[in-house]
C-alpha cells in the first residue's frame, strides 16, 4: 500500500509514519506499507498526490495554501481514487459531511492515538484487498466473456470501473466478429489466436480475443468510442484474407453490430444461427446478419434428371461418374440463395438415392456408418463438412474397389504411398514427409515409386491436383485464389501458371470452354 501524507504539524506527521512503520514491521497489512511522500501543505500536497497517486492519502482538514475539502475536490477531478483517512481537529459536521462525499474511508479526531491509525490502516487495507479482487474479476475478458454468456449488465458500479480501467461502459455500443473452424480448431488455434490478437494494433478500436473451445469458435469483441464505419471494411478487406492465407480447412466468418456491449450473448446467438448460411457463401466471405435477413430465397428445386443419372453410376460403381454428380448438386445447389435445410435436404435425398441402387448389386455391411453420414449432412454448417460427410458415405459403400484393382500390380508399400498421397496432395504432403510415414529412405521411396508407377512423385502430384483444379474449375463457381487451396497450392498465380504449362490454357479459359 502506497501512502501519501498531508499535514502541516510536524508532531501529528512523526505520529503516523510510527504508526505506519509499526504497522509494516509486524506485517499486519498483508500488502505492506511504504510512504511515497509528504507535505505540509494543501498546495504541495495536491501537486504530490497527482504525481504519485497512491493507495492512501492521510491527511488534515485544515491546511495551508489549500484547505482540506479543495485538496480533496482537486484530486476527485484528476480521476485519482485513493483511499482517504482524515486525521484533523476539525469537528465541524458540514465539513465532516463534505469530507465523506468526497469519498474519506475514516474519520479520526486529533490527538489520535497510535493504535487507532493502526486500526483505520488495517481497515482501509481491507476494503484495498476487496476491491483488487473486483478489479481482477473485471478483466476485458472476463468482462467480455461475462457479457456472451448473458451474466452481466451495465450498472453505476461496472460503468465507473470499466470507464476508467478501459475506457468504455456496457452501455456502448460494439461489434461482435467470429471467427469458425470446424474440426480444424484444436490443430489451428494457436495460430489463429495470433493472427487475432494483433488486429487492434495500430487501429483506432480495440480488440478482445476471446477463444470458446466448446464451439470451436473465436469471438472477437471490437470496442471503443472512435467511428465505427471502418469497421467492418478493415476486417472484410484486412483480416478475412490474411486468415485465409494462413489458416486451412474450414473457416466461416461472421459479423454483427451490437447496439449495447451488455448485449453480446445475443449478438452470438445471431451469428450461430446464421453460420449455416455458410453453404451459399464463399470461403473468406464476411457473413453479415443484415446480409442474411436481406436474402430473397430461392426454392431449391430438386433435380430429378441428375438423380436418375446418378442411380445408372451406382448400379454400375462408376466412382468419377458419381462424383461427377455430386458435383454437378454442388454447383446447383450454391447458384441460388437456397436455405440451408434444403440443401442438406437434397444431398441427404442424394445419398438415399446412391443407397437404393446400391443395394440392388451388393449388401450393405456397416449401416450405422450410413447413418452417422446422413446425421453429419443434417448438422454441416460449411460445404467442408457436407463433402466430408459425402466422403465417408462412399467409403461405406466401398466404392475405392476399382481402384484397389489398379493398385494391385504394385507393392504393399508403393500401394500405400500412393493412397497417402491420393489422400493428402492438396495438404502439401512432401516426398521427406510420406517416406517418414512409411518408415523407408526418401531415396528409396522415390525410386520404388518411379520404377512400379512409371511417373515421380512430384509428378503424380502434379497429376492429381491438375485434375482437382480441373474438375472445380468445370464443376464449380468457386474463386482462383479458393480453388488454388483445394488443390495444394498457396498462390493463385502460381497455380495458374502450372496449370498452362500442364493444359496449354489459363484456368479462366479452360472453365469458358468447359461451360
Amino acid at each position: 500500500m502506497r501512502i501519501v501524507i498531508v499535514d502541516s504539524d510536524e508532531i501529528s506527521r512523526t505520529m503516523i509514519k510510527k504508526a505506519v512503520n509499526t504497522v509494516a514491521e509486524t506485517h499486519k497489512i498483508k500488502s505492506g506499507c511504504v510512504i511515497v511522500g509528504e507535505a505540509a501543505d494543501g498546495r504541495k500536497g495536491c501537486e504530490l498526490i497527482i504525481e504519485e497517486r497512491p493507495d492512501l492519502i492521510i491527511m488534515d482538514l485544515e491546511l495551508p495554501g489549500k484547505n482540506g475539502l479543495s485538496l480533496l475536490k482537486k484530486v476527485r477531478s484528476a480521476q485519482i481514487h485513493s483511499r482517504v483517512l482524515v486525521i484533523t481537529k476539525d469537528n465541524d459536521f458540514d465539513r465532516t459531511r463534505q469530507a465523506i462525499s468526497l469519498g474519506v474511508d475514516e474519520y479520526l479526531l486529533k490527538p489520535a492515538k497510535k493504535v487507532q491509525i493502526m486500526k483505520a490502516l488495517q481497515m482501509i487495507e481491507d476494503k484495498l484487498a476487496g476491491e483488487l479482487v473486483i478489479e481482477t474479476a473485471l478483466s476485458v475478458e472476463n468482462i467480455f466473456m461475462a457479457c456472451l454468456n448473458g451474466q452481466i449488465h451495465s450498472d453505476e458500479i461496472v460503468d465507473e470501473i470499466t470507464y476508467e480501467k478501459y475506457g468504455f461502459t456496457l452501455s456502448d455500443s460494439g461489434n461482435l466478429f467470429v471467427v469458425w473452424l470446424g474440426n480444424g480448431y484444436m490443430e489451428q488455434k494457436e495460430m489463429t489466436y495470433k493472427i487475432l490478437e494483433k488486429l487492434g494494433q495500430n487501429q483506432e478500436f480495440s480488440v478482445c480475443v476471446l477463444p470458446i473451445d466448446e464451439w470451436h469458435l473465436f469471438t472477437v469483441v471490437i470496442y471503443g468510442r472512435e467511428k465505427k464505419t471502418a469497421r467492418c471494411a478493415f476486417f472484410e478487406n484486412v483480416v478475412i484474407p490474411r486468415l485465409s492465407g494462413m489458416i486451412r480447412g474450414e473457416l466461416v466468418c461472421l459479423w454483427d453490430e451490437a447496439e449495447r456491449l451488455e448485449m453480446l450473448n445475443v449478438s452470438l446467438k445471431n451469428l450461430r444461427t446464421i453460420r449455416e448460411w455458410n453453404l451459399f457463401f464463399d470461403r473468406g466471405d464476411l457473413i453479415r446478419c443484415k446480409d442474411v435477413e436481406a436474402m430473397e430465397i430461392v426454392p431449391l428445386k430438386y433435380p430429378s434428371e441428375l438423380e436418375h443419372r446418378l442411380r445408372r453410376a451406382s448400379v454400375t460403381v462408376d466412382r468419377k461418374e458419381i462424383i461427377k454428380c455430386y458435383d454437378a448438386l454442388y454447383d446447383l445447389c450454391k447458384r441460388d440463395p437456397h436455405s440451408p435445410s434444403q440443401i442438406k435436404e437434397v444431398f441427404i435425398r442424394f445419398n438415399m438415392a446412391v443407397l437404393n441402387s446400391y443395394k440392388l448389386k451388393k449388401e450393405i455391411h456397416s449401416e450405422l456408418q450410413i447413418q452417422r453420414s446422413m446425421q453429419d449432412i443434417a448438422k454441416a454448417m460449411s460445404w467442408g463438412e457436407i463433402r466430408a460427410a459425402v466422403e465417408l458415405f462412399f467409403q461405406t459403400l466401398n466404392f475405392q474397389a476399382e481402384e484397389s484393382d489398379e493398385y494391385a500390380q504394385w507393392s504393399p508399400l508403393i500401394q500405400k504411398a500412393v493412397q497417402m498421397v491420393k489422400k493428402e496432395y492438396d495438404q502439401g504432403i512432401t516426398l521427406e514427409e510420406l517416406a517418414d510415414k512409411l518408415f523407408v529412405s526418401e531415396e528409396y521411396l522415390s525410386s520404388q515409386f518411379k520404377k512400379e508407377t512409371g511417373s515421380g512423385f512430384k509428378e503424380m502430384v502434379r497429376s492429381l491436383q491438375i485434375e482437382r483444379i480441373k474438375d472445380l474449375l468445370a464443376n464449380t463457381k468457386l474463386k482462383l485464389n479458393q480453388i488454388a487451396e483445394l488443390a495444394g497450392y498457396s498462390d493463385a498465380k502460381y497455380m495458374s501458371r502450372v496449370f498452362k504449362e500442364e493444359v496449354g490454357v489459363l484456368p479462366s479459359d479452360f472453365r469458358k470452354s468447359a461451360h
